[in-house]
């Protein structure tokens, strides 16, 4: 439930802040992937069509979009809703005990060496397949040992130790990670399991704008996959977070100051948790009362800056650089951050169009395209940094910030040289 003044005075007890700065780090989770249904929010629909190729026989999954939106964290949570979801009613963690093991691939990863990771963490006990620690003094087998199976693992190796692990699934993260050769026998993998409609699942979590640049050299392999895209999280997804966390916390975010976070977030959750979890302490610290006021959000949002990669800044100190005073750089850059910030397109690219808006406000005077046409241009030049990475055709170009940090980072720098004023900022992303 979420604190208001009129609760604390009616339960005449004060708030407990150093427990509200405790506790913030639970809820939200900025450096590591959501693990808990609980401080899940949105993603539904995605984590349910894992769950039905889970159900479907012969039916495996690849999740898929931009880094950041939260593709670990869905393939975390697919283990709980799976085992919830095999029978509501019982009080089993796991009532058709299936084997669930999650992996994560590294460059050097072969098909291989992946299986072998995976093999390690299940163990037969009482010829029974068992996954991760299993308490008590029964006898072990490894399942390598008791398929007489060495580190060289071929595809048919694997089909064949699948099969005898019926309603299984396991879920290779990092996938994009991996040699070239390495995804071929995956898809191989992938086609024969389905062609011998084994009851075991493969869901592969990895970085791409399209399926067919993460698995590729079987064209029937589509016929096989549920292909889950993750597309950036809309606004009334993001405030979840906040809602959620008003609720785990006892406090309250005002209303701009929600908004404002939400905005800057872009759609990627990482920034909301990381905004959110700083504006809560700055509350927690400088405040009568637990709620998260506007100009909380902007002091967090200029610690979450500083603490920003070198990278980072380094993107940032390029795209504007010039020897020019009355260069336009910066005052683009930040057009462009808000456009971003505004647009609800779930690859996080803007159009040149989108910008002139923004840019007016700031210059204060109607511009067209042709002002900043070929600062656009500039900024996805090596030169400037690649700020910028440019999609499509000539007079139908796209942009996105290759860095999704720039745009907060961009916000702070404005305000902090006087581009704009914080009221002023607030009033280009929230309006």
């Amino acid at each position: 439930m979420v604190y208001t003044e009129a609760m604390n005075n009616a339960n005449n007890a004060p708030f407990d802040y150093d427990d509200l700065l405790a506790r913030a780090t639970t809820v939200f989770q900025p450096r590591t992937p959501i693990t808990s249904r609980d401080l899940f929010a949105g993603r539904w629909n995605e984590l349910m069509a894992v769950v039905d190729a889970v159900n479907q026989v012969g039916l495996h999954a690849v999740i898929f979009g931009e880094r950041g939106v939260g593709k670990t964290s869905l393939a975390n949570v697919v283990t709980p809703t799976v085992f919830a979801l095999d029978d509501p009613n019982s009080e089993s963690l796991n009532p058709k005990g299936r084997v669930i093991v999650k992996t994560v691939s590294t460059t050097s990863d072969t098909f291989a060496s992946i299986w072998v990771k995976v093999f390690k963490d299940i163990t037969l006990i009482n010829n029974r397949p068992v996954a991760g620690f299993y308490p008590g003094p029964k006898e072990r087998v490894s399942i390598l040992e008791a398929y007489g199976l060495g580190s060289a693992l071929t595809v048919d190796d694997v089909r064949r130790v699948l099969t005898n692990i019926p309603d299984s699934v396991f879920i290779v993260d990092e996938f994009d990670r991996v040699p070239p050769a390495t995804m071929k026998e995956f898809t191989d993998l992938i086609k024969t399991l389905s062609d011998f409609s084994v009851n075991s699942t493969v869901v592969l979590v990895g970085v791409s704008d399209t399926v067919s640049n993460l698995v590729a050299d079987h064209a029937s392999i589509v016929r096989a996959i549920s292909q889950i895209f993750l597309r950036r999280m809309l606004p009334i997804e993001l405030r979840r977070i906040l809602t959620n966390a008003e609720e785990k916390l006892g406090i309250e975010f005002a209303d701009g100051a929600a908004q404002l976070i939400v905005h800057v977030s872009q759609g990627l959750p990482h920034y909301t948790h990381l905004i959110g979890l700083h504006a809560v302490r700055v509350a927690a610290t400088a405040r009568t009362a637990p709620i998260v006021s506007r100009q909380d959000v902007f002091v967090a949002l200029d610690r979450a800056t500083t603490q920003a990669e070198q990278s980072t800044r380094d993107r940032h100190s390029r795209a504007i650089h010039s020897s020019h005073k009355d260069a336009l750089y910066r005052q683009i850059l930040l057009a462009c951050a808000v456009a971003a910030a505004q647009e609800q397109d779930p690859l996080g690219y803007f159009t040149p169009s989108a910008v002139i808006a923004p840019l007016s406000s700031i210059l204060g005077r109607p511009v067209e395209i042709a002002t900043f046409n070929s600062h656009l241009s500039a900024f996805s030049q090596l030169e400037r940094g690649n700020v910028l990475e440019r999609d499509g055709q000539p007079r139908a170009y796209r942009f996105r910030f290759q860095d999704p940090m720039v745009v907060p980072f961009t916000f702070m720098d404005a305000v902090a040289n006087g581009i704009v004023n914080e009221d002023h900022l607030a009033s280009l992303l929230i309006e």
